[in-house]
This record gives structure tokens, sequence and C-alpha cells, in this order.
């Protein structure tokens, strides 16, 4: 056999046992590329779309009302290629009725403003978010704030911010009429009605006054009035069994003010209790209301709308028997997720509302009137009179009863304050028609 016959059949058998053998040891030595993969498993980014319902925020720097949100949304989509957020705006006066339809009918959004909602949370609606949110992230979080966003002792919203309202005083009025601007903001019942007496008067002797010391709006979902409503240490919903309160003496004195500012004193003008704010706004602008209630981005509106025309400051709600200037609101707006099935996209909400809530995204709040509820931004108007005054007196704001028909409440109690101010109804008839119209959501 020669030396090349040889090396072919070595060829040959070499390839019969690789043809027998080969497949063993193939299988033997393959690499599972799929294995490489498992530990990416639930780290592969969620893509898909988030609704997300929300309010109009007024910017007073520009007048516009969705770029603080438009903007927060193309960072997300930009920092999560593949997820895109499908906005709604919230009418003001009938959102909150939405989202509650929305959420009975299982129609509801990905996220919203609803994070300190008690309905939102009592009802399970609400994604829980302490296993996503650690005590680093929390700790820079206000008390109150977080307090408000909590139920159960679980966490169910991440605030964003806080508001409340305020009374301005036109200061130029008070200073051609000698009558002093309360000190540090303070007054009582009595400083504040002898003061709104002295500031209505008529300036060329035509029939009745052309400027009047005070006025205030009324409507559901706004609580302007709250402050002189329960100056006498009334409540609405009893802090010591939840029932319905507003049926009390203190009560009665609280709607007998209102009554007194216009039929008594005739210290406001005929629209007292029917105007909008933004009429009671103008009026205040425009010289012809010394006094008025107003939410706190009414503030920096007016600076930036009357380019320094209209001298103004602010001053605590007066004081009456409760002897601290009181009142409530719905004060903290914080965000929640509403129930997810998919843990992927649930953990992209919870990213969402984050970015919403970042520490970041307190300084601009000085363009909305609002203020912080982060730790690290409590020094935001440090350098505003006017705005840190607002800020000192939220430790007296109380927010709204967590009561699970709340909105009924506030839209049938000021309705009927509304019709006593309006001279429909006494101060009496008045509380006893919302006792017997409210029987059915707090009984």
């Amino acid at each position: 056999m020669t030396l090349k016959r040889a090396f072919t059949l070595f060829l040959c058998l070499l390839m019969a046992v690789f043809v027998i053998l080969g497949p063993g040891l193939l299988y033997r030595y393959k690499v599972d590329y799929n294995k490489s993969f498992d530990h990416m498993k639930g780290k592969v980014p969620w893509r898909g779309v988030i609704t997300v319902w929300d309010y109009p925020r007024l910017n007073t720097q520009n007048g516009t009302k969705l770029t603080w949100i438009s903007a927060r949304i193309k960072q997300f989509e930009k920092l999560h290629p593949g997820v895109y957020i499908d906005f709604k705006e919230l009418d003001v006066n009938s959102g909150s009725i939405l989202l509650k339809a929305a959420a009975k009918t299982g129609a509801y959004p990905d996220v919203a403003p609803v994070g300190t909602d008690s309905y939102f949370m009592s009802q399970g609606l609400l994604e829980e978010l302490d296993g996503y949110i650690t005590e680093a992230e929390k700790s820079d979080f206000l008390t109150s704030a977080i307090e408000s966003t909590s139920y159960g002792s679980k966490l169910y919203g991440l605030p964003w911010m806080m508001t409340s309202y305020t009374m301005l005083l036109n200061t130029q009025l008070f200073n051609e009429k000698n009558v002093p601007v309360p000190q540090d903001g303070n007054w009582t019942y009595e400083q504040f009605t002898e003061a709104i007496k002295q500031l209505t008067y008529d300036t060329n002797r035509k029939k009745g006054p052309e400027v009047y010391g005070f006025n205030s709006s009324m409507q559901p979902g706004s609580y302007n009035i709250y402050g002189i409503l329960m100056s006498d240490g009334a409540e609405i919903i009893s802090s010591e069994n939840g029932r319905y309160a507003f049926d009390s003496p203190q009560a009665l004195s609280g709607v007998q003010k209102l009554y007194q500012l216009k039929y008594t004193y005739n210290a406001t003008p005929d629209n007292f209790g029917a105007a909008t704010q933004w009429e009671v706004l103008s009026s205040f602008i425009n010289g012809k209301t010394a006094v008025i209630t107003a939410p706190s981005w009414a503030i920096p509106y007016i600076r930036n709308l009357s380019t320094g025309s209209i001298e103004f400051t602010t001053a605590n709600y007066p004081t009456g028997k409760a002897e601290v200037p009181v009142g409530i609101d719905a004060n903290t707006c914080a965000f929640g997720v509403l129930k997810q099935t998919d843990e992927n996209k649930r953990q992209m909400c919870i990213e969402f509302i984050k970015l919403l809530t970042s520490a970041e995204s307190q300084e601009e709040l000085k363009n909305y009137g609002y203020f912080p509820v982060r730790k690290s931004g409590e020094n935001l108007y440090q350098n505003d009179k006017e705005m840190s005054m607002i800020q000192k007196s939220l430790g007296f704001v109380k927010p709204i009863p967590r009561h699970e028909n709340w909105e009924q409440i506030d839209l049938i109690l000021q309705s009927r304050i509304k019709a006593a101010i309006t001279g429909e109804l006494t101060p009496e008839q008045a509380l006893k028609d919302a006792r017997e119209l409210l029987r059915k959501y707090t009984e």
C-alpha cells in the first residue's frame, strides 16, 4: 500500500468516526446562547402607550397652560424610546367627576393626579408604591406631603406641589384711607371688618360705592371662603367620628359672617357670591376692590400682568374664635398610578411619576405660584415676602376631609351658602337645607 493510499484510508476512517461521534461531541460542547440572556429577563425595557390625564397648569410667566406637562412628556419619551404618552387634558370643574366615572367603568388612565384622593385609595384603584420607592427617595419629601398620599400606612402617590388660598390686599387703597395693613399678615375678624368698611367708598359722589372693601368667588372645588366659614372652629366632617358636622353654632356663625359682609356692612359688590374668580381678580387689579381671596398662583399672575401698576401684599385669613387662621384645601397635588396588569408597564408608569415629581421639578414651581413638597426646595421663596408668608401658613391649612362623597358634600354645601349670600335663604335656612340634602351622602 502506497503512502498516498494509506493517507486517504486514514482520512476516510477519521470522517467515519466524526460522522458517528460528532453529534454527541457537538451537543456536549455546544453553547446555549439563550441562557446567556437569562440575566436580562425582566430588564428588557417595556414599550407601548401610557395614558396620562392631568389638569392645565397656568404658567404665570407666559400664560400657557400645558407647557410643563408637555416638556415632561417629551423628556420621558426621549429617555425611553418606544414609550409614548397619550395625554388628555382634564376640565378644571368636571375633571374629578370624569376621573371617578372612568374608574367605575374600568376606562381609567394609567397615570392621573389622584395620589391624595381617598376614594381612589380606599377603593383599591391605585398601585401601592412602597415596593418601588426607597426610603432614601421618600426622605426628601415633606412629612405632611407624604402623609397626604398615604392610606392605611401604604403609599399610593408621589407629591408634586402644594398650593393654598390667601387674602390679597391693595396696599395703595389702604394707604390712601389711612387703614393699617395687618402686621405680619395677621388680623382678627374685628380688625378685618373694620378695615373693609373703611375701604368701601364713593370716589365721585355717584349713587353707591365705587370701591368695595371685599369680594370673593365661590364654586365647588374652590375653597376661597372656607377660611371665613371655619374661623370660629367649625368642622365640615367631624374629626372625632367622621360624621357631617356643619350644622353647629360655629358653622352658623361662619355663614352669618359672610352674610353680614354683604347685608350688614355693605362692604361687597352685588356680585359677591356669584362672581367668578377672574371677575374678582379683575376688580382687584383695577382698584375696585381692596381685599379679595385668591389662590396662591394669583400672586405671580398679577405681578406679571400688572407690571407694577398695582401695589399689593398678602394676609392670612382673619382669626375668629379658632384663634388661628384656619381653612381647608386639597393643597397637595400628587400623581398616582392606577391598577396595572403588566409588571413592566407598572414599573414604567412609576418611572414617569418619579420624573414628574423629581427634585429638579421643584424650581419650576415659581412659574406657577405653587409651593415645594421637598425639603430640598423649602427655600424657593426665601426672597419673596408674599409667597413666603403663604408658605408659612400652610401648617394651618387642613386637608379636605377624607370622605368618599366629598364632591357631593362640597357641591351642596357651597350651593346653599351661595343662596344665603345672594339673599335667597337666611343663614339658618341654608344650613338646614344643606343638612337635609346631604343626608343620603353622609349617613
